[in-house]
């Protein structure tokens, strides 16, 4: 039988699935931009001027250990030169090195990441790259490497510069590489570090993570179980900003809020309070669902040549399971199946692969399954040989030889009549001759 490619749109199909309907709330974040992501599955749950220009301040940091990590074993020691730390506000956020002072990179990315150090940044950049600028090319072509279509860099620590921008997303799409390196991520989820004394410390150096989210040091107003990582970021023009992420029901969801303000009145910092309310807000509003589940059936597709069925029941070989919204319908989920025959010949084998179907919800598709035999058919082994006469006797060869052989008798007919006939005619003759 030939292989027929035919789509079979057909209605919706309500699943046999317990869903609780569930409708959340609208959100809007108090900040300049802001987006909330599934890491596991991708799926963007929220997004608010996500593509707009925003100031990174020392979520610059990010980019600047990620550069690190890829040029600079841990172990390295590393020299604080007087270079690095020269033009380097007094004011902002410092680990406080010293000029000469010794340490390894993997100490110095702490400085780097929990109190937020822009010496730390300065002195890491020149010694991967030999000199901030260069460090800040090998800044901009990562970016890129990673697909952030508005970001731009001009330093490794973030001080604010009008050339030095980027985006909510862009931000996401670096977080999103910086998890992937297990030591990095572990580093900005440290609440405190002891760095050992140095060649230019007698003491140690106590490190403090900046990220309230998961320190509570200074104040437990912001703290927030889930939550793991990643890193702060402030100047005056930015505004406060928060990377997070936080693992919940079957979720890990990366956070980025740019732009937040400090309440006047209560001096809240709104990047911690607005991260957290987000972070609720997904966990509350979305969950995996699924879609679809294995054995689902789907379609009959009918059988010839069977000893006693005429079709057999194509249904799903896998399931489909996604993040969706909690107000999920299973009513609303839809399946198009693609079969490989318009139909099938007995024997049908159980779980014999009969084609695919599309899973979508709300006019996206959630991906394809593999559609399957639900049982085997056996074939009747009379229909089947008489199909196979059929099929003979309607052949033009079999036709012919058919016109010919009645040719043949009809000839041999003549024949014998004329033969006959003529015997008979010699028998008159001889009688005739001897009367």
């Amino acid at each position: 039988m030939p292989v027929v490619k035919k789509t079979l749109l057909i209605f919706a199909i309500i699943l046999s699935l317990s869903t609780i309907t569930v409708y959340a709330e609208d959100i809007t974040i108090d900040a300049k931009g802001a987006i909330l992501v599934d890491l596991n599955s991708g799926e963007v749950l929220y997004e608010q001027n996500a593509d707009d220009k925003v100031y990174p301040a020392s979520l610059t940091k990010l980019m600047t250990a990620l550069i690190v990590m890829e040029h600079a074993a841990l172990d390295e020691v590393v020299t604080v030169s007087q270079s690095a730390l020269a033009g380097l506000n007094p004011h902002g956020s410092s680990a406080g090195l010293k000029v000469n002072e010794q340490m390894t990179v993997e100490n110095m990315l702490y400085c780097l990441l929990l109190p937020s150090g822009n010496d730390a940044a300065a002195v890491l950049a020149e010694h991967v790259a030999g000199s901030i600028p260069a460090f800040v090319d090998l800044m901009n072509q990562k970016a890129k490497e990673l697909g952030c279509t508005g970001t731009h860099f001009e330093n490794p620590h973030g001080l604010h510069s009008e050339g030095h921008y980027t985006t909510a997303r862009d931000v996401f799409l670096i977080t999103r590489e910086f998890v992937k390196n297990e030591h990095l991520f572990a580093v900005s989820n440290t609440v405190t570090y002891v760095v050992p004394p140095t060649n230019a410390t007698s003491s140690q150096r106590i490190l403090n993570s900046t990220n309230y989210l998961i320190n509570g040091n200074r104040t437990i107003q912001y703290l927030y179980s889930p939550a793991r990582g990643i890193k702060t970021g402030t100047t005056t023009p930015a505004g406060y900003c928060l990377v997070s992420a936080a693992e919940k029901n079957d979720m890990f969801l990366i956070s980025v809020v740019m732009g937040a303000s400090r309440q006047a009145e209560t001096e809240k910092i709104m990047s911690f309070v607005e991260t957290k309310r987000l972070f609720e807000w997904g966990f509350r509003s979305f969950a995996r669902k699924a879609l679809i589940a294995a054995g689902e059936p789907v379609v009959e597709v009918p059988v010839d040549m069977a000893s006693d069925v005429s079709s057999v029941i194509a249904v799903t070989q896998s399931s489909i399971e996604h993040l969706l919204p909690v107000d999920f319908s299973a009513d609303e989920v839809v399946i198009t199946p693609t079969l490989d025959y318009e139909r099938l010949e007995a024997p049908v084998i159980k779980g014999q692969i009969l084609g695919e179907a599309d899973v979508a919800y709300r006019g996206r598709s959630y991906g394809r399954v593999k559609l399957v035999a639900l049982t085997g058919v056996e074939r009747s082994d009379f229909l089947y040989t008489m199909d196979k006469v059929k099929a003979i006797v309607q052949t033009p060869a079999f036709l012919y030889g058919v016109l010919a052989l009645i040719g043949i008798i009809i000839l041999y007919t003549v024949f014998m009549v004329t033969i006959n006939r003529r015997k008979r005619l010699r028998r008159i003759r001889t009688k005739g001759r001897y009367l």
